[in-house]
């Protein structure tokens, strides 16, 4: 990984940056050394030439692995405001959340999986919510269209069902523009960059802030809505989308736990209609 974060500003800006670094950690430099193709070799004094150029990534980036941010990581205001706009402006994306430390026998949203349609006037979810509702956990099958939802329990068919009198959000809530998911990347504050990591095939810039509770108290049906949460957004380096967020803090009182979200399949083809 710190291979990967070393390539752009080696590219970029040659060796000579590395060169100091380099040398400090060449433990054959002056040293009798002997090269040989298979057959009697040759000797001679090793010296920094460019057919080491190769190796200056893993050489000299062994010792920036502890580097806090990517050389070209983009200022995280614009990292953040291109990862909304990529959202807002997504026909679909897959979604999975997952909880961790969420006090037990609590009210509330635990884990959901599922594809979700964007749009400002008819959001839709369809997929499995996992929640733990007056002291019983379990998960249901849901097709939220708008302000309408539907569960299946048990059956494979679905019910009309009011979420809001059994204290659990809308899930369509999550694919609104400007008023969903994209929303905490517009109220976090005191934005800087971390590590890059990779995820597959997938090099994920990370961003750290800190998000107010109204928000995550509007998505998820959490928390007060006046406490504060710690969140830290992984985006995609190359298409600048947001793939995951990791949001800790006071969902429930004298409590922290931490809430994941990951999205992926940005504009796949998905259908969600209305139950018969």
């Amino acid at each position: 990984l710190a291979v990967l974060r070393a390539l752009p500003a080696f590219e970029r800006e040659g060796f000579a940056p590395w060169a100091a670094r380099y040398a400090a950690r060449d433990a054959l430099r002056g040293r009798g050394v002997r090269l040989s193709d298979g057959g009697e070799g040759q000797y001679g004094v090793a010296m920094l030439r460019r057919t080491a150029l190769a190796l200056v990534p893993l050489a000299v980036v062994a010792g920036a692995a502890g580097c806090s941010r990517t050389p070209d990581a983009a200022p995280p205001d614009q990292a953040l405001s291109t990862a909304k706009q990529r959202l807002d402006e997504a026909s679909t994306v897959h979604v999975e959340l997952t909880s961790q430390g969420v006090p037990k026998g609590k009210n509330g949203v635990t884990a959901a999986k599922g594809d979700g349609i964007v749009s400002a006037t008819q959001p839709k979810f369809e997929g499995e919510v996992t929640a733990t509702i007056q002291g019983n956990n379990g998960a249901v099958r849901i097709i939220a269209i708008g302000e309408k939802t539907w569960m299946s329990f048990f059956t494979e068919d679905y019910n009309p069902i009011d979420l809001s009198e059994l204290g659990a959000p809308n899930p369509s809530g999550f694919f609104v523009p400007e008023k969903g998911l994209s929303r905490l990347l517009t109220e976090t504050t005191g934005v800087s960059a971390g590590e890059a990591k990779r995820q597959g095939d997938t090099v994920l810039q990370t961003y750290s802030g800190a998000l107010p509770g109204a928000p995550v108290d509007d998505l998820l049906g959490l928390g007060d809505g006046k406490g504060t949460f710690q969140v830290t957004y992984g985006i995609d380096q190359a298409s600048g989308e947001l793939r995951t967020a990791d949001i800790s803090g006071p969902f429930w009182a004298g409590s922290t736990s931490t809430y994941t979200v990951k999205l992926s399949d940005y504009g796949k083809p998905v259908t969600i209609e209305t139950p018969r």
